[in-house]
C-alpha cells in the first residue's frame, strides 16, 4: 500500500521538483503560495495566542478555530518532532493519526520570534495547516487557503498567524534556511498533546 505524505513547504529550498509540479517520496503535495483575499473578517480570538503556550494549548486554539470557522473537527491526533529539512515544517502522512513537526525550524523560532504571540503563530500557522489536511482539506493549494481563512476568521488581519499564513514563513524569516537541517532520522513524540479529546475520559 502506496502512503501518502501532506507537507508544509517552504516555496524556496531544495525541493525542486515541487516548483515544477512534481512529487517527492510518494507525496501528491504541489508547490503553491497562500495568497488568497477573504471578506469579512471576524476579530473575535486577537489575543488567544498572548501568553507562553505548550503545544496542547495552541493545538486546543486551532481546533476550536477550525470549528468556529469551517465547522469541521476530528480527535485522535499525535504530534511528534523531527529533523526535518528546513525547507519542511511539518508532515501529515494521510489516514494517519500523527503529524510530525520540524524541531529544527522550532527551535529556530523560539530563537528569532520577539514574543510568545509570535513564536505561537507560528506553531498554530503550522498546525493548523496540517490539521486541516486530517480533516478532509488534503489538497495543498486548498490547505493552504483555508489555513489563511481560519486565522483571518479567528485573529482580524494584522495579527502575526494571519501574516504567517497569507505569506511565506521562509521568506517571512529568511534565516530558517540558512539552519542546519536533518534527515528525519529522529523522532520524539509529545506525551502531553490533544488533550481536549480525553479530558472527558476517567
Amino acid at each position: 500500500m502506496k502512503h501518502i505524505t501532506i507537507n508544509f513547504l517552504s516555496n524556496n529550498g531544495d525541493f525542486e521538483r515541487l516548483k515544477r509540479g512534481g512529487n517527492i517520496k510518494g507525496s501528491n503535495t504541489k508547490n503553491s503560495d497562500f495568497s488568497h483575499q477573504f471578506n469579512n473578517p471576524i476579530h473575535s480570538g486577537e489575543d488567544l495566542l498572548d501568553s507562553v503556550m505548550d503545544y496542547d494549548k495552541i493545538f486546543s486554539v486551532v481546533k476550536k478555530s477550525v470549528k468556529a470557522a469551517l465547522g469541521k473537527e476530528r480527535s485522535g491526533l499525535g504530534l511528534a518532532l523531527s529533523n526535518l529539512p528546513v525547507t519542511l515544517g511539518a508532515f501529515w502522512q494521510v489516514g494517519g493519526n500523527y503529524i510530525v513537526m520540524n524541531e529544527v525550524l522550532v527551535k529556530a523560532m523560539s530563537r528569532i520570534t520577539r514574543n510568545p504571540r509570535e513564536f505561537n503563530s507560528f506553531v498554530y500557522t503550522i498546525l493548523t495547516h496540517e490539521y486541516l489536511h486530517s480533516v478532509g482539506y488534503i489538497d495543498e493549494f486548498q490547505a493552504r487557503q483555508m489555513t489563511a481563512f481560519v486565522a483571518k476568521h479567528t485573529f482580524g488581519s494584522d495579527h502575526p498567524a494571519v501574516i504567517m499564513s497569507t505569506g511565506d514563513i521562509w521568506k517571512q524569516y529568511p534565516e530558517l534556511l540558512s539552519m542546519q537541517g536533518g534527515d528525519g532520522s529522529v523522532l520524539k513524540i509529545i506525551s502531553r498533546f490533544d488533550t481536549d479529546s480525553t479530558s472527558y475520559i476517567a
